[in-house]
């Protein structure tokens, strides 16, 4: 037979003024099978809490006791419901009452700290706010209040050397449509997220910290959004922007498919050419020292064994433009993957009449950049792990079908942030560390 001692070790309970008491026995609860244990929580105070009154010369008595509920984590498949009998003291010497504490508890809650705590490793896994609080047998509520007790105000004394900005969809309650997200490039890790991404927002933002900390900042990447070069040019005197890789490959990216389109609809629906246009525009899009010439293989719209190599020359050969538009293309893309400063440079320094149509505005916009654009091709950063942590709030939306609260949403991805989630071989059991 089990001990109360192995009992409040087999639950984890670490308070030796708590001692177990009788059988455990089975209620239903507003639906929920509990299983009951009941306690005493008695002491000899040192000192009245109100007066600090030491106990000398029964100073302090027992007056009484009340009963209250503790709620633990679940064993087995029933929740544990702990009744405890707390003693009431009563001081002489200021005759006010108090009652017995445990460390099982915050004053005047019923929620055991080890279900905290489980709850907020919970919060850190791709869970739903309710799928939480079911496994807890919590509310929805109590779920967000411990989420909202694990905020940590941004003391804004540090900024990385590499600073990432990337922005998201923002939640119901912000005003802007999209919110920021800083990152530490190096490692990976959130510093902040800001709720509006506008200029005069992040200028507000961003002026909250010392100059000396924004002098630190070395290198930032970002997207070609306007506002962020603005501000890193405003706000960080010492840093060079680099402008992400993926989003000048974009760009060209997406001119080339636009006149794919646009040949396309010179084009009859039923026409060879234009269902192989439409079939394989990834081909089109692809870099062409990586498309197979060598292996055959059976395509759709074609009798015979081909390449994709094979279906990229039948496809340039359908209209001049649309190879001189690929020529170009694809010496760019080759550039960019080489880090060839040179070419780059003089691909910018072409006149616009003597680049294909479909590519002016882009290349327009990248001269405008050209600084920022050769650090990107001189240096090694990007915003691949600005990307990784959008992708991450992205899914914490998902499974929350969505966030009404920017407040719940920055806790809960920062808290993620904050925390390794890790599975020890030997057990399932989840451990977080700081």
């Amino acid at each position: 037979m089990f001990s109360s001692n192995s009992i409040s070790n087999i639950l984890g309970i670490g308070d030796k003024n708590l001692v177990l008491t009788g059988e455990e026995i089975f209620e239903t609860i507003k639906s929920v099978k509990y299983c009951v244990l009941n306690a005493i929580l008695t002491y000899e105070p040192s000192h009245c809490p109100h007066c600090n009154s030491n106990k000398e010369g029964h100073n302090i008595v027992k007056n009484g006791s009340r009963m209250v509920k503790i709620v633990f984590n679940r064993a087995g498949n029933n929740p544990i419901l702990l009744r405890v009998k707390k003693q009431r003291f009563y001081c002489k010497s200021c005759q006010k009452t108090f009652m017995a504490k445990t460390s099982l508890t915050n004053k005047g809650c019923f929620i055991s700290n080890d279900v905290k705590r489980s709850i907020i490793g919970d919060l850190c896994e791709f869970k739903s706010i309710k799928l939480i609080s079911k496994e807890h047998y919590v509310s929805s509520s109590t779920v967000n209040r411990v989420l909202r007790s694990t905020e940590v105000t941004n003391r804004k004394h540090h900024l990385p050397e590499i600073l990432g900005i990337d922005e998201f969809k923002s939640t119901k309650s912000v005003d802007a449509s999209m919110s920021v997200n800083l990152v530490d490039v190096s490692t990976g890790k959130i510093i902040d997220l800001v709720s509006d991404r506008r200029k005069f927002n992040l200028k507000e933002y961003f002026s909250s910290y010392p100059l000396k900390v924004r002098e630190k900042v070395r290198y930032i990447t970002t997207d070609i959004y306007a506002p962020y070069i603005d501000i890193a040019r405003e706000m960080f005197p010492n840093a060079k922007i680099v402008l992400d890789k993926f989003h000048i490959v974009q760009l060209m990216t997406r001119n080339m498919n636009i006149k794919r389109v646009n040949i396309m609809k010179t084009m009859k629906t039923n026409t060879h050419n234009y269902r192989v246009l439409k079939r394989y525009w990834k081909i089109i899009l692809a870099k062409e020292w990586e498309l197979n010439s060598v292996e055959f293989y059976s395509y759709r719209c074609y009798k015979n064994l081909t390449n994709s190599s094979e279906i990229l020359r039948e496809i340039l050969s359908f209209n001049e433009e649309l190879k001189d538009s690929h020529k170009f293309y694809q010496h760019f893309l080759q550039s960019v993957e080489l880090r060839d400063v040179d070419e780059i440079n003089k691909i910018l320094d072409k006149d616009l009449s003597d680049i294909p149509e479909c590519f002016h505005t882009s290349i327009s916009t990248l001269k405008k950049h050209r600084e920022y654009v050769i650090n990107a091709i001189e240096t090694t950063y990007s915003n691949a792990s600005v990307e990784g942590n959008n992708n991450i709030i992205k899914t914490f939306k998902k499974i929350s079908f969505g966030f009404r609260s920017f407040r719940n949403l920055r806790a809960r991805i920062l808290l993620r942030n904050r925390y390794k989630i890790c599975y020890s071989s030997s057990s399932n059991e989840l451990d977080t560390a700081a």
